[in-house]
């Protein structure tokens, strides 16, 4: 009798000790999955999504597209579930373009709105209708512990780094000028400014509780076809696809 309940304890204790393993090992693992899903799904929102000038644009009236949403308060911290959906359901995000800022290694694709699973694999726009080149042209996206994904290299960029957007017709240049932390609530910064034209890039700071506000001012607009070699090269584009 006392064999047997020698047994039974040490069966207990060996499941106690796989169950606690096991969770070290997913919370171990588990920012690095979570990176790598989103880094595997941004990649595949390549600017082969958005039309290029004189082409015919994919019939894509099949797909719902996730509705766009601009409520950047309502943005929720970023999870692994929310990454895993948007990987699956990819083809509900309206991609409209992609911005790069080649100084910190920085190429994001844009999505239309700030719907989480816009948000989980782009940059998105702050405010329906907004024109690149034209306005205040404001984008949010997520900050995550790992520095190379989403919105996470913005904390190290330099005031003078060149920042480019692109609709695949035109790329537009910007030069940045200023970072500051600000209230979550001050959503006035996205708002047009008589006829200055800017960008505005909003995102966590490390704490997660305020926003860091990058801006940059408008430089001018090249049409694709004579986009220079820097150009090119911000967006890892080929000649042959121009």
């Amino acid at each position: 009798m006392a064999t047997k309940k020698r047994t039974a304890a040490r069966i207990i204790y060996n499941a106690v000790c796989a169950a606690v393993l096991l969770a070290g090992i997913v919370m171990l693992l588990h920012e690095p999955i979570q990176g790598w899903f989103v880094s595997r799904g941004t990649s595949s929102l390549g600017l082969d999504k958005v039309a290029a000038a004189g082409e015919e644009k994919r019939d894509n009236s099949h797909v719902r597209k996730q509705e766009a949403t601009f409520h950047f308060e309502e943005v929720a911290e970023l999870d692994f579930e929310t990454i895993l959906m948007a990987n699956l359901h990819k083809d509900e995000i309206h991609v409209i373009g992609g911005i790069s800022i080649p100084s910190i290694d920085m190429n994001l694709p844009i999505g239309e709105g700030v719907a989480p699973y816009t948000l989980a694999l782009t940059a998105g726009t702050l405010k329906p209708g907004q024109v690149m080149g034209e306005g205040n042209y404001a984008l949010a996206g997520h900050h995550m512990n790992r520095k190379d994904l989403l919105f996470s290299p913005l904390l190290q960029v330099k005031t003078g780094a060149a920042a480019y957007l692109t609709d695949m017709q035109y790329i537009y240049e910007y030069q940045i000028e200023e970072q500051k932390t600000i209230e979550a609530t001050a959503v006035e910064v996205i708002e047009d400014e008589g006829t200055e034209r800017m960008l505005t890039l909003i995102t966590c700071d490390d704490s997660g509780k305020a926003r860091v506000l990058t801006r940059g001012r408008f430089v001018g607009k090249t049409p694709i076809q004579e986009a220079t070699k820097e150009m090119k090269e911000a967006f890892q584009l080929e000649m042959s696809n121009l």
